[in-house]
């Protein structure tokens, strides 16, 4: 009996000595440390709407809808795990990961994000290729590169296939 109250006063030596040692959190909060990965947030600007973020997504919380010549890209972040997959593949890295991770909240609305950009459609068959987004980064890039005839960005796969079929330059291929 006395070398458990001899064991116990040792210990609470110990506890004494350290100090406080837990942070009074509720009441004073604490900040984030560096490169926490808290909620992420959408730069609504950079978006391109590619789609990207909600291929990765492990819980699949990021949607994408075609509708009505509009693509709606929602994030419903009651699930979200903050892994930061959505971050780390977004090629107009429009979304980053801020330092917040109290998302408790009453209103729905508030953890969930929505985008709407313009959808593109093909020039010949009507067939939608991509938002106008994309297309004007790929425009913007090819330029970049050198290449001057950047017309056929507005066509999809097919009409572009069909396009090539009738070039001079693959019929002197074909027929050599």
């Amino acid at each position: 009996m006395f070398k458990h109250t001899i064991s116990e006063l040792k210990e609470a030596l110990v506890c004494l000595q350290a100090g406080q040692v837990t942070l009074a959190y509720p009441l004073q909060p604490h900040p984030a440390e560096e490169n926490f990965r808290g909620k992420p947030v959408v730069d609504f600007e950079r978006c391109i709407g590619c789609g990207a973020c909600a291929k990765v997504c492990p819980p699949r919380l990021i949607q994408l809808t075609d509708a009505d010549g509009y693509r709606e890209v929602s994030y419903t972040l009651g699930r979200c795990t903050y892994c930061g997959s959505c971050r780390d593949v977004c090629p107009a890295q429009a979304v980053q990961m801020s330092p917040l991770f109290e998302t408790a909240t009453p209103q729905i609305e508030d953890i969930n994000i929505s985008i709407r950009l313009k959808l593109l459609t093909c020039r010949e068959c009507g067939e939608t290729i991509a938002t106008q987004r994309m297309a004007k980064r790929v425009e913007n890039a090819l330029h970049e590169a050198g290449y001057s005839h950047t017309e056929n960005v507005n066509l999809c796969l097919s009409c572009k296939r069909k396009l090539g079929l009738n070039s001079p330059a693959w019929i002197q291929e074909v027929t050599r």
